[in-house]
């Protein structure tokens, strides 16, 4: 099931459930898997709809997933890059993509 790879990824990456971004980025993840188009405009499209699912308000949502890329950067930063396929600390967009594309199987 995709929902536990997600969060499998995120704990590998030193990310766990105590951050608010924890839930953000697995939800967030599940819709960008179901339509990587909204990618294109996240604070339209992912945004709105994880701090629904999240109980937060939207203007929390990008904080609260900035915080756990750094984080998750921070303890696993090889795996991330390589997940992201980046040099630096990826963009939301970017962990976002890489994790999604990590639950399909592709590299």
């Amino acid at each position: 099931m995709i929902h536990s790879e997600v969060e499998s990824k995120l704990r590998s990456f030193g990310l766990t459930g105590c951050y608010q971004g924890y839930r953000c980025l697995v939800y967030a993840a599940l819709l960008v898997h179901a339509d990587p188009t909204a990618l294109e405009m996240p604070s339209k499209l992912i945004y709105p709809e994880v701090a629904r699912l999240c109980r937060i308000d939207i203007g929390n949502v990008d904080q609260a997933i900035r915080t756990a890329v750094q984080v998750c950067y921070r303890h696993s930063a090889p795996e991330v890059r390589a997940m992201c396929a980046t040099s630096a600390l990826p963009s939301i967009q970017q962990f976002m993509a890489g994790l999604a594309a990590y639950c399909d199987g592709r590299p």
